[in-house]
């Protein structure tokens, strides 16, 4: 295992069971179509010699179908948790355990996120114990761990406004430095998918990729 650690969690795209708030405005299949495509252009956009990534998916059933979908070059390894602290814990804890210096860890709502800003959380990680990617939604898309700590996982409201504010609060109370990285977004919800379409540059980021089909979908059921 290399040093820098880039954690991606993921979820098997089946209808019904992904992005379930858009599913209420687009659909469950074009919103596990969409997930589906965020996840082959955040992969794209990570790759990188720099660190090594490894995919913790979910649901444990789904692996082999996650193998044919995202290849067999990718490390797997199962989600393991009751809710999101729990699981990030554990990722974190499983990569340090294996040798780990610097781990990040990334979910996969946000397509435009790329390698640059996985260099740069890598390059704070230096720094700084903790490094966090604050969301317009009052999460974090990114939070990268220089050793690891389970106490800041623990006694979050997790989805909610609060997440990223009691994350802070934990990391004051254990005295663990952390620095910042540019404020982003998730993308959840109707607004969400307004706000991506209005990004300044965002169709041909994506474009470049070869995954103008994210575009399509968004042009489809995204009123003008």
């Amino acid at each position: 295992m290399q040093s820098d650690i880039l954690i991606i969690f993921i979820r098997y795209p089946q209808a019904g069971l992904v992005k379930t708030r858009l599913a209420k405005h687009i659909g469950a299949d074009k919103a596990a179509r969409l997930y589906r495509l965020f996840v082959e252009a955040l992969l794209l956009r990570t790759d990188d010699t720099n660190y090594q990534r490894i995919i913790f998916y979910t649901p444990a059933d789904k692996k082999k179908e996650i193998t044919r979908w995202l290849g067999s070059g990718l490390t797997l390894q199962l989600q393991k948790g009751n809710n999101l602290g729990e699981r990030l814990a554990h990722a974190f804890e499983f990569a340090f355990k294996h040798g780990a210096g610097h781990v990040i860890a990334i979910g996969s709502d946000s397509p435009l996120l790329d390698k640059r800003t996985v260099r740069d959380a890598f390059v704070k990680l230096k720094r700084a114990t903790c490094v966090l990617g604050p969301a317009f939604d009052g999460g974090y898309y990114l939070i990268g761990l220089s050793s690891f700590s389970g106490k800041i996982f623990k006694g979050i409201r997790w989805g909610t406004k609060n997440v990223l504010r009691q994350t802070i609060d934990r990391l004051k109370k254990s005295k663990i430095s952390c620095r910042f990285l540019r404020a982003s977004f998730d993308v959840d919800t109707r607004d969400d998918l307004l706000l991506l379409m209005k990004t300044p540059r965002a169709a041909n980021k994506i474009n470049v990729l070869g995954l103008a089909p994210i575009f399509d979908i968004l042009n489809h059921c995204i009123p003008k």
